[in-house]
C-alpha cells in the first residue's frame, strides 16, 4: 500500500469457514465452523468483523489422502460465497481434489488454494478456471510433502542459504506427511492443473519456482 516502506503487508483470511468436525478443526483450538447455509451471511460478517481481509473456505472430505472427513457442502459453501461477495471481499477455496476444485469454481470463488493431486485434469479445465477469471495458489511444496517429496532438502544444501537456516528452518524444510500405501497421487497430477491454468490464463500465484 506504501504506506510502510520498512516491512511488506500482510493480509490474513483469519478463521477458516469449515464444517464442524471439518479439516481446520483438528489443531485443538475451538474455532467456529459452519454448516447451515442460512447462516452464511452470519459467519462470514463475524469473520469480516474480526479483520479478515479475505476469506478462506475449505472444500476438504480428507478422502484423498486417506483420512475421511466432513466438508461444507455444495449449498452452505455457495452461500458462504455469495456472503463474502455481498461484503465486497474476495473468497478463496482450499481444495483437496479435482472434483472440488471445478465445484468451486463452479460455485463462484475468486481463488483456488492448493491444487489437485488425484487425477490428471479435464481439457476443459484451463478454459473453466480463466473464463471465470479465478486464480490459482499451487502450493507445490506442500504437495510435494504429500507425496513424500521434500523439496525443502535444496534449499538446506544451497551455499547461500543453507548456512542462514536456523536450527528450527532446517527442521521444518525436511518435514513431509506420512504417505499412505498405495497412493495413486502424483505430482505429474498437480503440475498439469497448474499447466493448464497457466496456458489458458494466466492467473496463477507461484509460491515456488523451479
Amino acid at each position: 500500500t506504501g504506506r510502510s516502506a520498512d516491512r511488506p503487508d500482510l493480509f490474513s483470511a483469519g478463521i477458516l469457514v469449515t464444517a464442524p468436525g471439518g479439516h481446520g478443526t483438528q489443531y485443538e483450538v475451538p474455532i467456529p465452523t459452519l454448516s447451515d447455509p442460512a447462516d452464511a451471511q452470519d459467519f462470514i460478517d463475524a469473520r469480516i468483523a474480526e479483520g479478515a481481509d479475505y476469506i478462506k473456505l475449505v472444500l476438504e472430505d480428507g478422502s484423498t489422502f486417506g483420512t475421511p472427513l466432513p466438508t461444507l457442502d455444495e449449498a452452505t459453501l455457495r452461500a458462504a460465497i455469495d456472503a463474502a461477495h455481498a461484503r465486497g471481499v474476495l473468497a478463496v477455496v482450499h481444495v483437496g481434489h479435482y472434483e472440488f476444485a471445478r465445484l468451486a469454481v463452479e460455485a463462484g470463488a475468486d481463488g483456488l488454494v492448493h491444487t489437485f493431486l488425484d487425477r490428471m485434469p479435464d481439457p476443459d479445465f484451463g478454459a473453466l478456471v480463466a473464463d471465470a477469471g479465478v486464480f490459482l495458489v499451487p502450493t507445490l511444496t506442500v504437495l510435494e510433502g504429500v507425496v513424500g517429496i521434500k523439496g525443502g532438502a535444496a534449499i538446506i544444501a544451497d551455499s547461500v542459504l543453507g548456512p542462514r537456516l536456523a536450527r528450527h528452518e532446517i527442521d521444518n524444510l525436511v518435514l513431509g506427511f506420512p504417505v499412505r500405501e498405495g497412493t495413486m497421487l502424483s505430482m505429474a497430477n498437480a503440475f498439469a492443473g497448474v499447466r493448464a491454468v497457466h496456458e489458458a490464463g494466466p492467473r496463477l500465484l507461484p509460491t515456488r519456482s523451479d
